[in-house]
């Protein structure tokens, strides 16, 4: 069924339009990762600018470190550093000129204001502050906290409209002279250095890119879909040239076989009707004479069951319903009181027909109580009903026999049943004796 609709698929004319949305689907989906690449690429291109950035200006801190500060003139835009605590902080030189000293907090923070507005933008910055011009904002006390709580060597995020990096810096033996006072240790973080621009700095680079990966998927689900549809076209032709030689095969073999399957089938009904005739009473449905009592010889000799009954049954003056009648509705009568009586056994029992309106019960693990029990409901269940198209009333009459003793073969317990059943009728029938 599965290939039928796959060869149905494959010779329809709207399969060639198949690539068009499968071929649309893959490269979409590869585009998608492509544009992420390209995203990830940027912002990895943005962080690079503020690590280098970074790293330039804490380049120009360790020069202004290895050479103890650097002496610039005091001017209004320079004041004097108030926080710095060192011999020689101010000099004049024999020209007159006033210098003050510049150590490396002071001059990072002399660089931010030169490039505050700029593109470029840096802060620096501290959670314990010596400077209150150096107080974090919002995004930096954040970042601060992060990267004192955790083993990051940076913190990058893009914020509004601009791309911020973080990066940590610590104590080193030339900042001791002006942080020991608030109780840092040398290689302990005492703050960081943010760096920002607009994040529009990496859009002209992310969007060539954009721009190019886009032709280059276009194309792709082009020439894919293109070569789709002519794979699609000639297996098409090839499936329908193999479809008519199948045909035309399975038609010449279809004639020839006809015949053979009537046979067949003919053959097969008249086995299943022998099977079913072999074990079954062809009038009643019931099971057949040599299948009862060969059932019933195979649990007594095989022992398997201990406790046993056979009931006995004949249909009390049924010669009057065939005189009256006809044998035609003494069949009926026949065929109704088979369907009476299984609707009335046990689910273990077993019911077959004796010989003529003697039916035999098999009733496996039954004691006297059951027996009678099953005998007095069957009667009462006969009596009850109807037969034929005549609506005929009928009564039965049961012998009873259980298992004894004395009993050699099934013979001598079905004989000790008939010996019931004739006591029963003798008494009036329409009732059940028990021996």
């Amino acid at each position: 069924m599965l290939r039928q609709r796959f060869v149905q698929s494959i010779l329809s004319p709207w399969i060639l339009l198949l690539p068009l949305p499968f071929w649309a689907g893959v490269v979409g989906l590869i585009h998608l990762n492509s544009h992420q690449l390209i995203e990830d690429a940027g912002y990895e291109l943005a962080r690079q600018r503020g690590e280098v950035a970074f790293t330039l200006v804490q380049t120009m801190r360790h020069w202004n470190t290895q050479h103890g500060g650097v002496y610039v003139p005091l001017t209004e835009e320079t004041p004097e550093n108030p926080y710095l605590e060192v011999p020689e902080k101010n000099i004049t030189t024999p020209s007159g000129v006033q210098l003050t000293t510049l150590n490396p907090a002071y001059m990072t923070r002399q660089l931010a204001e030169l490039m505050q507005g700029s593109d470029l933008e840096i802060h620096l910055t501290s959670l314990r502050l010596m400077n209150r011009n150096n107080e974090p904002d919002a995004w930096e006390r954040q970042a601060l906290q992060t990267l004192q709580e955790t083993d990051l060597k940076e913190y990058v995020e893009v914020e509004g409209d601009r791309f911020r990096y973080m990066a940590p810096l610590y104590i080193t033996e030339g900042c001791m002279q002006c942080h020991e006072q608030l109780g840092y240790q040398v290689g302990e973080q005492r703050g960081g250095l943010s760096v920002s621009f607009p994040s529009s700095y990496i859009d002209p680079v992310t969007e060539q890119l954009h721009q190019e990966s886009l032709f280059n998927h276009l194309l792709a689900w082009l020439l894919l879909t293109l070569t789709g549809s002519l794979a699609l076209f000639g297996l098409g032709r090839l499936l329908r040239s193999l479809q008519q030689e199948r045909n035309d095969r399975e038609e010449l073999i279809t004639e020839r076989t006809a015949s053979l399957n009537e046979e067949i089938a003919r053959s097969r009904q008249s086995e299943n009707q022998l099977n079913y005739l072999a074990h079954h009473d062809e009038l009643t449905g019931a099971k057949n004479r040599r299948w009862i009592l060969n059932h019933l010889d195979r649990l007594l000799t095989e022992q398997q069951v201990f406790e046993l009954a056979v009931l006995l049954l004949d249909i009390d003056h049924f010669k009057e319903v065939n005189d009256s009648f006809g044998h035609n509705i003494g069949d009926e009568v026949l065929k109704d009181f088979v369907e009476v009586l299984q609707s009335t056994l046990r689910g273990e029992d077993y019911l077959g027909r004796y010989g003529g309106e003697e039916f035999l019960i098999i009733l496996p693990h039954a004691n006297r109580d059951i027996a009678a029990r099953v005998g007095q409901r069957v009667c009462e269940t006969v009596a009850a009903a109807s037969y034929s198209s005549r609506s005929l009333k009928i009564t039965t009459s049961i012998g009873i026999a259980l298992t004894a003793a004395s009993d050699q073969t099934s013979e001598d317990l079905i004989n000790r049943a008939d010996e019931a059943l004739y006591q029963a009728k003798a008494a009036g029938r329409n009732h059940s004796v028990i021996i």
